[in-house]
């Protein structure tokens, strides 16, 4: 999947970014990065299939502002706390290490469109995420019922 390869590559910078901030390794930021963003995939997923497309458009339109803004900003949090088993800290710092992560991920994934040059539309969505043209030919008419 290009997202799990986009980031890949850009979970190395989260250490310098705010990592080190949290007292984490390398190793652990990058770890907790996976662990994030794995989470977080599951959940925007389940928004999806639940129907709640409005609101995972307007959680995914914005710059990181929109998750602090967002009314699924909790229930995201939570799923990506609970992910990080290996951290015995204070529930509030498990929630500051997500944000951060979640941010920093947003805000890493919207530059890397930007230097590429895609169109801001589905059209280019879709080819950042290296996904088959025809397939939004396919999808749109799905889509287009709920939009």
């Amino acid at each position: 999947m290009r997202l799990e390869q986009l980031v890949n590559e850009i979970k190395p910078r989260y250490h310098a970014r705010g990592g080190a901030a949290f007292g984490l390794t390398e190793s652990q930021c990058e770890a907790h990065v996976d662990l994030t963003f794995a989470a977080a995939l599951r959940f925007l997923q389940s928004m999806m299939m639940s129907g709640k497309l409005a609101e995972l458009k307007s959680l995914m339109s914005a710059g990181p502002e929109a998750i602090q803004q967002s009314p699924l900003k909790a229930q995201l949090v939570e799923q990506c706390t609970q992910s990080y088993y290996g951290l015995t800290w204070e529930k509030s710092r498990k929630e500051e290490l997500a944000l951060s992560i979640l941010e920093f991920l947003l805000l890493e994934l919207q530059a890397d469109f930007q230097r590429g040059g895609y169109s801001a539309d589905a059209a280019g969505v879709m080819k950042f995420l290296g996904m088959d043209a025809g397939l939004l030919g396919k999808m749109g008419g799905l889509f287009g019922k709920w939009f």
